[in-house]
């Protein structure tokens, strides 16, 4: 009797074998390898809201799935790690979604979650922030080289601070377990000796005009002795304006002052001389992160590193006007 049992169990295993005895389901999607964006249903992991760049990121995503054709269900994490997680759980779970994309809010902890990601079947792209993973649990990373974006903020200070008799430098930062953060901050100090920047002051503002100014105005309370503020983004580096303004000071002329992300606000900043260089992060990333995921869908081997271009905007541009105007976001 024991035996017929245990025939009848693995003929039934050799007539499910897309998900086999262990339980475990198939790997390679039902279309590969003529998968089309139709075929293609994503959860999108956005890390919340965090000012003009990342409703710019969201829209960007939402705006090329509709034109594609693309199944989008997006997912606000509402900048909590735990929330985020438990998102990648349900997409896990969820039996339509194939393609996983990723903002991640922390660097670390997601080893566990990609590998059962992986063992379920569901290709996972990161996009805008890096992880500390193993790259085979992922097909690509795609957004900006953040090291360098501070590196860029680091020479622009450097240029506005020139003659200078003191260099000191405060400097808002983002989410500090964010690889934003992590990388703009070492960017920023690979190179700011090379001028005699000092960092006199460093703390986050969490993204945020409202704790970017809150954080300046108690620094401001304690010492008005700065000559520049580095910023890890424009949202924080507006509410550095605000605060340097109500203390008396004008920003931009007499503390210096670079953020990262070249956003509306920051153009509008800089077309009022109160913010003197903007560092461009590109949040335009649908386009480059569907095509990857539709590539690695269908089986291809991608680069684990695919860099979005950028560029720097200062205040004395003589068409930046023009440039301000044809944002989108």
């Amino acid at each position: 009797m024991r035996a017929r049992i245990l025939y009848v169990v693995l003929a039934v295993c050799l007539l499910v074998g897309l998900v086999g005895c262990g339980g475990k389901k198939s790997t390679a999607p039902a279309c590969r390898p003529n998968c089309t964006y139709k075929d293609m249903v994503v959860g999108f992991l956005q890390t919340g809201s965090e000012g003009g760049w990342r409703a710019a990121n969201s829209a960007s995503f939402r705006e090329t799935a509709e034109q594609l054709g693309i199944t989008l269900k997006f997912y606000d994490s509402q900048n909590d790690l735990a929330r985020q997680v438990a998102g990648f759980h349900q997409f896990i779970q969820d039996p339509e979604v194939n393609v996983i994309i990723l903002a991640a809010l922390e660097t670390t902890g997601w080893e566990e979650v990609l590998k059962e990601a992986q063992e379920a079947g569901k290709i996972v792209v990161l996009e805008d922030r890096r992880i500390d993973a193993p790259p085979e649990l992922y097909a690509t990373y795609i957004g900006s080289d953040f090291a360098e974006e501070g590196r860029k903020a680091a020479d622009e200070m450097c240029r506005l601070l020139e003659g200078s008799e003191k260099k000191n430098v405060w400097e808002l930062v983002g989410n500090v377990g964010s690889s934003a953060a992590k990388d703009r901050g070492q960017g920023f100090r690979e190179r700011m000796g090379q001028c005699g920047i000092q960092i006199t002051k460093s703390q986050t503002g969490n993204w945020s005009i409202t704790e970017g100014k809150q954080v300046t105005e108690a620094w401001l309370k304690e010492t008005t002795d700065v000559q520049g503020i580095f910023a890890q983004n424009d949202e924080m580096g507006l509410g550095a304006i605000e605060a340097l303004k109500e203390a008396g000071l004008k920003p931009g002329v007499d503390v210096k002052i670079v953020s990262v992300d070249a956003t509306a606000g920051a153009f509008k900043a800089m077309l009022a001389g109160e913010l003197n260089v903007t560092v461009e992060c590109n949040p335009l990333l649908a386009p480059q992160v569907y095509e990857a995921a539709l590539k690695a869908l269908n089986g291809e081997q991608l680069p684990k590193w695919v860099p979005s271009q950028e560029g720097v905007f200062r205040a004395d541009m003589p068409n930046l006007k023009e440039i301000a105007e044809s944002r989108k976001y």
